[in-house]
């Protein structure tokens, strides 16, 4: 399963994360995600298990992407 997350600016202080539906195919995320990037968005895909790399978004090799992985499987 996977999903897409967007990150957006208000106006606030901090960013708004937005998580979307989970998607069965991964190749489907990662179709809106680029959508999503397409307009203006910071969006990345979401596997069930943790942050994968959509090419874009956030990089799963990130300094963080241990904690988003742990996180995720939290949730």
């Amino acid at each position: 399963m996977y999903r897409v997350v967007t990150t957006y600016r208000n106006g606030s202080p901090r960013p708004v994360v937005e998580r979307g539906p989970w998607h069965v195919a991964q190749k489907t995320a990662e179709g809106w995600a680029e959508t999503l990037r397409g307009l203006g968005y910071v969006a990345y895909v979401e596997a069930q298990n943790g942050m994968i790399d959509a090419g874009g978004g956030e990089p799963a090799g990130g300094a963080d992407s241990d904690l988003m992985a742990a996180l995720a499987s939290m949730a």
